[in-house]
């Protein structure tokens, strides 16, 4: 009987020490996923227009503009035109993903040449 009692006290006591085997897999820790923040998204430009085919120019730099253009933080000279519209021009800073829209307006024909 005395054996019982030392083997049920030994059952009980390794039933302790799974149980406490178990609580170590609090200790993990899962690190987030890291998230690309604005600050670290590079520097761009896009300018959508209307008309759609507007012809585009940073008149201060020498690369051809295109969508999401990366450029260096600063002002730009954006020129939109096309033919039988009002031109836009305006300095515009970028110093950060940048997205301009731009609608043109129609000419106005004057009286006078009518």
């Amino acid at each position: 009987m005395k054996n019982l009692s030392l083997l049920a006290a030994a059952l009980i006591l390794s039933g302790c020490s799974a149980t406490s085997k178990t609580s170590k897999t609090e200790d993990v820790v899962i690190e987030p996923t890291p998230q690309v923040s604005e600050e670290s998204a590079p520097i761009s430009l896009t300018v959508i227009t209307n008309p759609a085919d507007s012809r585009v120019r940073i008149m201060n730099i020498v690369p051809v503009y295109q969508d999401a253009i990366e450029l260096d933080a600063g002002k730009y000279d954006i020129e939109v035109s096309k033919a039988g519209y009002v031109t836009y021009r305006k300095w515009v800073t970028v110093d950060k993903k940048t997205i301009l829209t731009i609608e043109l307006d129609e000419k106005q024909l004057s009286q006078s040449a009518q």
